[in-house]
């Protein structure tokens, strides 16, 4: 079975649709085992260079990162700096729209599709090159 190491990027507020969307990610019937990593604490009071290098470090070790674009995801400040260190790194980005959610992309990826909350969808980005 081929495994990819997927980092979450979401606004802290939708942490609910990022557990829902390691558990779809963990699906037993996906083609692919997608071992996911996310902030799993809210350190935004930790201070900037906390946060930053927890994230940075984090990111580093994935090979794709999937962001969570819901209502106001576009301002989210953390999304922001995932989807930079991302980029630099060369690390695969792919963007899923949260359900019943028409908010904007931030402007960094903003030339990206935007998929569905569907797991073949995602499963076959994943598995492009």
């Amino acid at each position: 079975m081929f495994k990819i190491q997927v980092f979450l990027s979401y606004k802290w507020e939708d942490k609910n649709y990022a557990d829902g969307m390691n558990g779809l990610l963990r699906n037993p019937n996906n083609k692919y085992r997608h071992l996911t990593d996310r902030e799993r604490h809210d350190l935004r009071n930790k201070g900037e260079n906390i946060w930053k290098k927890y994230l940075m470090d984090k990111i580093r070790d994935c090979e794709a990162l999937i962001c969570l674009i819901g209502q106001d995801t576009q301002n989210a400040t953390g999304v922001i700096y995932e989807l930079s260190v991302a980029s630099s790194l060369g690390i695969k980005i792919i963007l899923v729209r949260i359900p019943k959610t028409y908010g904007g992309v931030p402007k960094i990826i903003s030339k990206l599709k935007i998929l569905n909350w569907d797991v073949r969808e995602i499963n076959d980005e994943l598995s492009r090159k």
